[in-house]
């Protein structure tokens, strides 16, 4: 799934719009791309799949005689999703420089390099904060976590369009927070600060919710035993 937003920012790129494409362009392209059409689908996908283990595989009773709460489990997997958003998004740069050096797209060098790969993680994290409040409501549950991926999708459109109010919109402020320029070219110049409280407030809420998480009922598909109940005479 790392390579979907450098594909398509690469089929963009063969649009004849008059637009000069550069290795910092095409970068910043990837990330709006990733930021806004994919990673809040993928690591809520993702984050649904992780957190429900124990629910459709029906391990839960067995997780319960180890001496920690459902917070804690929670918390874990939270931790281990945001390790994941950093080795994807690793993974995604490294993919996009290679099709930015078969496209032939000048500008590479390690100055910047380095500086837009701390873009790209640093945004996608900022997207793994955005999304925690979808992840901790829906995700919870094997029942509602595809809602959960349906609503990150909307979520992430939303974050394409341009204005100044989008600056407090966690989607775009997480692109905002590692470029203010990132709609430059629609007249469009953001503030970082605004950005900055954005995340932040939307990390406090998410800790809210995960402080008044409660072990939700399980939700195997095994049936339940039925007590077999003999009939008395013949």
């Amino acid at each position: 799934m790392t390579v979907l937003s450098p594909l398509l920012t690469l089929f963009y790129s063969t649009a004849n719009d008059g637009q000069t494409w550069t290795f910092d362009y095409f970068m910043q392209q990837v990330m709006i791309s990733n930021c806004t059409l994919f990673f809040p689908i993928i690591i809520t996908l993702i984050a649904g799949y992780i957190i429900t283990r124990e629910y459709t595989d029906d391990t839960m009773k067995n997780i319960s005689t180890i001496p920690i709460s459902y917070r804690q489990l929670l918390s874990g997997k939270l931790l281990v999703l945001l390790l994941l958003t950093i080795c994807f998004s690793f993974i995604g740069c490294v993919i996009a420089l290679a099709i930015n050096i078969i496209a032939g797209f000048s500008g590479v060098h390690f100055g910047n390099l380095f500086n837009l790969f701390i873009r790209v993680i640093g945004a996608n994290i900022g997207i793994y904060i955005s999304v925690l409040p979808i992840i901790l409501l829906f995700c919870c549950s094997a029942n509602n976590f595809l809602g959960g991926v349906a609503l990150a999708f909307l979520y992430g459109y939303f974050g394409s369009f341009v204005g100044k109010l989008l600056n407090y919109y966690p989607i775009k402020a997480s692109m905002i927070l590692v470029d203010s320029a990132c709609d430059a070219k629609y007249g469009v110049i953001y503030q970082i600060s605004p950005a900055c409280i954005t995340i932040v407030l939307t990390f406090l809420i998410s800790m809210i919710i995960l402080a008044n998480k409660k072990k939700e009922p399980s939700t195997s598909m095994s049936a339940k035993k039925k007590k077999i109940v003999r009939k008395k005479g013949w």
